[in-house]
């Protein structure tokens, strides 16, 4: 009996965490990572199928669909040089371009101006790959001020990107870094 109510309780818990983190609206719920401080918003209509807003990775799921959104993040050494990576990694992705791997690529920096500085928040670059033998996906590939690396995707099977493009670009465009 007692390990069913410790196991309840931390259900309980987790399923508070989770809306504590959330604030829902007519556009859908926006989500705080309060660990590395950045927001996103899913439509209504999805669901979580791992994860919780304040862990290194979380994945959603448009039902009845294939529709998939995931995040997932890790700490990079001071020392690794993120602006020469994203450099070179949106180099490559626009080369694919030409090769039929992507049908976009861009730099995508998270800058803010405050106090009239410009901050930079995150350094990346954003693709949408061509889908040849799987998921057609948008990525964000990121790293924030502390140097964590971020992967941001959302996806669709080839044959449902064209329809669910908008909302999953909606999605990644979401994605919020905070001071």
């Amino acid at each position: 009996m007692k390990r069913f109510l410790i196991r309840d309780a931390a259900l309980a818990l987790l399923v508070l965490l989770t809306f504590v983190a959330a604030e829902a609206s007519a556009e859908g719920t926006t989500y705080t990572n309060t660990q590395r401080k950045f927001t996103f918003t899913i439509p209504q209509g999805w669901e979580i199928t791992s994860g919780t807003p304040d862990s290194e990775n979380m994945v959603f799921r448009k039902t009845g669909t294939t529709q998939h959104f995931m995040y997932q993040y890790t700490p990079l050494g001071s020392s690794f040089p993120a602006e020469a990576s994203v450099k070179a990694s949106l180099k490559s992705a626009l080369e694919d371009i030409k090769l039929g791997k992507n049908i976009a690529a861009k730099r995508r920096d998270d800058v803010k101006k405050i106090n009239n500085k410009t901050v930079l928040y995150a350094r990346g670059w954003e693709l949408i790959d061509a889908g040849k033998g799987g998921p057609q996906r948008i990525i964000w590939q990121c790293y924030d001020r502390e140097n964590f690396y971020f992967n941001f995707m959302a996806s669709s099977e080839a044959n449902e990107f064209a329809a669910a493009r908008p909302e999953l670009q909606k999605i990644i465009d979401s994605i919020k870094f905070l001071e």
